[in-house]
């Protein structure tokens, strides 16, 4: 059965999460580093609130988790992400750098934030799996005001 790999960065660091919008379970290879992008809040859902993302940025990386997932859930996992690009990244984890697949867009707004459960979900999945406290502490901050 042929598998992809997959960089999680945001909600789906809350591996339950992720296993809802796949039909078979996906493996979790471990934590992942994606160099030359920042993490962001700012792609509009359509309710108004920010959806999380990455940015090209020389000097910050994204941590997030690395998942094995097999090629069948490919197409159906696209849909889980409406308006994100589904592009093929650089990370380096434990077994080395490795391509991985994450979700990205270009479709970028100023000044909307997370929704709190959103931010709850991206922080619960971040300390559940490992993602350093001083990173999280970032992404609280790039929250701004909460909705």
């Amino acid at each position: 059965m042929k598998k992809f790999h997959y960089f999680g960065y945001a909600s789906n660091l809350d591996v339950s999460t992720l296993k809802g919008r796949l039909k078979k379970e996906p493996v979790l290879l471990g934590l992942g580093v994606l160099p030359s992008y920042g993490f962001r809040f700012n792609f509009e859902n359509p309710d108004g609130s920010a959806r999380a993302n990455l940015v090209k940025s020389e000097n910050e990386s994204v941590y997030g988790l690395i998942f094995e997932i097999n090629q069948e859930d490919f197409d159906f996992f696209l849909l889980s992400e409406p308006g994100y690009d589904f592009v093929q990244v650089e990370v380096f984890s434990q077994q080395g750098e490795m391509k991985a697949y994450t979700f990205i867009s270009s479709d970028c707004k100023e000044n909307i934030f997370p929704k709190k459960g959103y931010l709850e979900t991206i922080l619960r999945g971040g300390r559940a799996n490992g993602i350093p406290n001083g990173y999280l502490a970032g992404i609280i901050n790039r929250a701004g005001p909460i909705q």
